[in-house]
């Protein structure tokens, strides 16, 4: 929850080029946008440190690529994907770790918020990429390890999830159906689909992405393909409005294309929707409230069904929930310590949040010895290994003197989506 004095949510979205940060402090209906230069909307915040020679003087953004203009030095570019890749990277001659350069541009970078909000009032940072990968997670982790930044909760989530939390905090007319997002921000193009499945309780709902190879570069053809693109992807789909984020969208080019789009709907520019929706979202974690919690959204890291079992508490019987449909698969894991009520074995839930049958499986403790009834205590650890894949690990601990623990570990995979 915001506490006093912790009451401002912040969004960093950092890509290839370009870096945005929102903020909301609590009470505020929609983010607020940092710019780069005071006076002028200028979101994009460029991903590039320049290094002054002979000099341990860093210079990061406009200002990195201003500098190398100017000086003698070196602009590096690319740090996410220079960090993602982990290779050293060779600067004025010395080496140095690419996650650390990565770290410098975003603690750099994040002063800009200092000049609306005090250090101590952040509540809590999202931080949204365009893919969260494994890879992706380890290196964000290594960055925030490195920060400093005390009882600050930390987020991380892909940029198809901050379009969700975005949409769903938009006022109802404008996702009453799908909702369309083109994302013209690198040399191609992506499409998000928004859509929702209401005949499950709770709602889910899916962001369905697609890139689309580079448009020509001629004016004429380029609004030609981008009309054959919005054909495509909305087709008989019932779409409430369309989003256009990303320079490339500047100019006149897409005047035939825009006419299609809009269409019996509504369509905005903007470039700044990954970075509030990753505010929605931090604020929707720290505060438990808001449209997006009647929902479950289904992306591709959330973990596709619930798991459970039936127990019994005493003379009680109860459903354990072990791991919850919805959430990060890479967060999904569980340990438990329970008593078999008898034999060598026991029964996991699967139910999936598409509205597909549940499906029981059966885990059996193979070659363990056999006991009388509640005489075998065992630890059970659930942990999700990818989006689709579960392991179970069961480890027996015996029953006191009676039976000491032999420590057997069984394990057993299961795929959730089959």
């Amino acid at each position: 929850m915001f506490g006093i004095g912790n009451s401002v949510v912040v969004g960093y979205d950092i890509s290839t080029k370009y870096a945005q940060i929102s903020y909301m402090a609590k009470g505020d209906d929609m983010p607020k946008t940092i710019s780069a230069k005071d006076g002028v909307e200028q979101f994009n915040i460029p991903v590039c440190l320049f290094k002054r020679l002979e000099v341990n003087q860093w210079f990061y953004g406009e200002d990195a690529i201003s500098y190398s203009e100017m000086e003698e030095g070196q602009l590096v570019d690319n740090l996410w994907e220079r960090a993602l890749v982990g290779e050293k990277v060779v600067v004025v001659e010395e080496e140095f770790d690419p996650v650390a350069l990565l770290l410098l541009y975003i603690k750099r970078s994040l002063t800009l918020i200092l000049r609306d909000v005090k250090k101590d009032d952040i509540a809590g940072i999202m931080f949204t990429v365009p893919k969260l990968t494994k890879r992706a997670i380890e290196v964000l982790e290594q960055v925030v390890g490195m920060m400093n930044l005390g009882d600050t909760k930390i987020g991380f989530q892909g940029r198809e999830e901050s379009i969700y939390y975005y949409i769903v905090n938009q006022p109802e007319e404008l996702r009453k159906y799908g909702v369309m997002v083109y994302d013209y921000s690198e040399e191609y193009m992506m499409s998000l689909y928004y859509h929702e499945n209401r005949n499950t309780s709770p709602t889910v709902a899916f962001v369905d992405e697609l890139e689309h190879p580079q448009l020509s570069l001629g004016m004429e053809e380029q609004d030609g393909r981008f009309l054959e693109i919005v054909e495509t992807t909305i087709g008989e789909k019932l779409i409430s409005c369309a989003y256009l984020i990303g320079d490339g969208f500047g100019g006149d080019w897409c005047n035939e294309s825009l006419k299609e789009l809009c269409r019996n709907r509504r369509a905005f520019r903007g470039n700044n929707l990954y970075s509030r929706g990753a505010c929605y979202a931090m604020r929707s974690r720290l505060e438990k409230t808001g449209s997006s919690q009647s929902r479950v959204f289904l992306g591709k890291d959330k973990l596709k069904a619930n798991v459970g079992m039936d127990i019994r508490r005493g003379r009680d019987e109860s459903y354990l929930a072990l791991l919850n449909g919805g959430e990060n698969w890479f967060d999904s894991k569980v340990s438990y310590e329970m008593i078999l009520d008898k034999g060598n074995s026991f029964t996991l839930s699967i139910m999936p949040l598409d509205g597909r049958e549940v499906r029981n499986v059966e885990i059996v403790l193979e070659g363990l010895e056999e006991r009388e009834a509640m005489a075998t205590r065992i630890k059970l650890e659930a942990i999700m290994e990818s989006e689709n894949m579960l392991r179970v690990n069961v480890t027996d601990l015996g029953f006191g003197e009676i039976y000491p623990a032999t420590y057997q570990l069984f394990t057993k995979e299961i795929d959730i989506n089959e």
